[in-house]
């Protein structure tokens, strides 16, 4: 609020917000992360746009792009892609907080169409690396 001279005016009071009122910004701790996380690779931004739709990790990418990254990069080598699906899903660690339940269900759903479409095959080979006969 701008006050002429010679207004009484309780000059305490907060002046009313206008469109060219700047915003209060929240303080740091309360700014979103997001501005912080490692963007999409080209390698990543390419494997989301192969995926049919159903398969696309549009969670975990908005949420956790720095993990399609690493899915991208063992996208075309088999062992490695599970080896790091399965430290993804499972905590052997002990400490983690783990994925939300969505990204979970998003990751589990690229996993089974991995083995089912895109390395057709591969489940019965592993299997058979497992069976004893």
């Amino acid at each position: 609020m701008i006050l002429q001279s010679g207004d009484t005016s309780d000059s305490t009071r907060e002046a009313p917000l206008t469109d060219t009122t700047p915003l209060r910004l929240p303080c740091p701790d309360v700014i979103d992360a997001a501005s912080r996380r490692e963007p999409l690779d080209v390698r990543a931004q390419r494997l989301f746009a192969s995926l049919p739709y159903a398969y696309r990790l549009s969670v975990t990418r908005q949420r956790f792009p720095h993990v399609l990254n690493r899915i991208a990069a063992e996208w075309g080598a088999p062992m490695r892609f599970l080896e790091l699906m399965d430290e993804l899903l499972m905590d052997r660690r002990g400490n983690r907080e783990g994925f939300p339940f969505d990204s979970v269900l998003e990751l589990t759903n690229l996993r089974e169409y991995y083995l089912n479409e895109v390395q057709v095959g591969l489940r019965k080979r592993l299997e058979a690396r497992r069976s004893p006969w």
